[in-house]
């Protein structure tokens, strides 16, 4: 039986631009795509604690983590293989406001053979949604639109049309 595994993301905003802190992430074949900045929530971590964590670790940075925007069934393929995880997309914010005036940030993840650097910028959710490379999961950026929570099914036709996949940490 194939885990499925919980993630927390960040919809981290600027304030002056309405931008959203993305990272860049690398798909299969020369592609790349985007996603909210998180990670796997560990077992009896509450989301909000794992998008705290997953910030400190990725970009040495602290965030305080907010209301839940929305849920997600992520329901992807990657490397020939079927995967499904829980998102919790959560607001997020800086603790240090200097750092909504850098334009890009040096992220790292994973452990050991594992780890990979990436680059993390702000791009609207209109940048998004018009980009030659996906935004990942799927309906995320229709959700932040949306007035209250939502909850989004992000099926691996998703991926499919869009060449890509994720597997992010």
């Amino acid at each position: 039986m194939p885990d499925i595994r919980g993630v927390a993301l960040g919809a981290l905003r600027r304030p002056d631009t309405g931008a959203y802190l993305v990272q860049r992430l690398p798909g299969t074949d020369d592609t790349h795509f985007h996603r909210f900045i998180g990670g796997g929530i560990e077992p009896g971590e509450p989301s909000d604690a794992a998008l705290e964590r997953e910030f400190r670790e990725e970009l040495g940075a602290a965030v305080d983590a907010g209301p839940v925007v929305c849920t997600v069934e992520n329901l992807f393929e990657y490397e020939g293989g079927s995967h499904h995880e829980f998102a919790v997309v959560r607001e997020a914010t800086f603790a240090d406001d200097s750092l909504y005036d850098r334009d890009r940030f040096r992220g790292v993840d994973g452990e050991g053979d594992d780890r990979f650097e990436y680059e993390a910028y702000w791009r609207t959710l209109d940048a998004l949604r018009a980009a030659d490379a996906p935004f990942f999961p799927g309906g995320v950026a229709d959700a932040l639109a949306a007035e209250g929570p939502v909850h989004v099914v992000s099926p691996p036709e998703t991926d499919a049309a869009a060449g890509g996949g994720t597997d992010g940490d």
